[in-house]
């Protein structure tokens, strides 16, 4: 089994809102996040709500495209059917007799070439490692950063992803590797063609409602203007931001241990090359 391991790249969506959209936006539902029970009953007003933190961050996930070749040779017996009345069939210089009991046919031994191939594009949650959809972020406008402090402008977060490029790789090859039933293998690989960690800007807005002293925080998506009301925290700037080289931990060794025994050629990319130089 050969692994090709494509060109690996970074890149930071553009954001369709700005920043002073977003805070509009905010300010708008100050009411409405707090839920129609403090609207109606509680005749909750929008200046008894302050907000505490803007916070713009950068939330990263994984995309992956690789495609699969299979060459091989197989024997396998052809079952031919005749007239009554044939009795044997020369093939070649090679005579077959014909089975009656056997609905009239004679069997022909024959080697196979097969060529399977496969395709697979699949988008990864980066915190924790699930297959997810984030395909209605793809079309957005894009910029690749060369390596990931270059994301880290004053007063934004980046997150940075809890997985790392071989776990995609694995991932990948998991899903198209497959036992294939041949006398002879000719080609046998997995080309994993992009690995892209992609970066979408997203604001997360904390309310608080001080005669309750209740807080809410409410993220405001900035490609598609989406909010996600509870369940999420204000995230901490993180003080060093990871490497290159840790992000696409790209090695034989690191997508050997997806299929113990196994005899796998591994040809790096671009990064990954970098290092075995270094």
């Amino acid at each position: 089994m050969e692994i090709n391991l494509g060109n690996e790249r970074i890149v930071v969506l553009q954001a369709t809102y700005t920043a002073d959209q977003i805070r509009e936006k905010a300010l708008s539902r100050r009411v409405d996040v707090f839920g129609r029970v403090a609207k109606l009953i509680q005749r909750i007003k929008p200046e008894d709500i302050e907000i505490t933190v803007f916070q713009k961050r950068f939330e990263p996930f994984w995309f992956a495209s690789a495609s699969t070749r299979y060459v091989y040779d197989r024997k396998h017996t052809y079952r031919v059917g005749v007239s009554p009345e044939v009795q044997a069939v020369t093939v070649y210089g090679n005579k077959h007799a014909v089975a009656h009991e056997q609905n009239n046919t004679f069997e022909l031994e024959a080697m196979e070439r097969c060529v399977e191939e496969f395709r697979k594009e699949s988008s990864f949650d980066a915190m924790q490692g699930n297959e997810a959809d984030f395909s209605k972020y793809l079309t957005y406008p894009k910029t690749e950063v060369p390596e990931m402090a270059a994301l880290k402008n004053e007063g934004s977060v980046v997150v940075p992803p809890e997985v790392r490029g071989s776990f995609v790789v694995r991932k990948l090859v998991q899903m198209l590797i497959k036992t294939i039933q041949a006398d002879k293998i000719h080609e046998e690989k997995i080309d994993i063609k992009k690995i892209t960690l992609f970066y979408r800007p997203v604001y997360a807005v904390e309310y608080y409602w001080k005669a309750k002293n209740k807080k809410l925080v409410v993220e405001f998506d900035a490609l598609t203007g989406e909010t996600k009301v509870g369940g999420v925290e204000i995230k901490k700037q993180v003080a060093a931001v990871l490497e290159n080289n840790t992000l696409f931990d790209f090695g034989a060794d690191a997508v050997g241990i997806l299929i113990p025994g196994a005899n796998l050629a591994v040809k790096l990319g671009r990064l990954a090359a970098k290092k075995v130089i270094s």
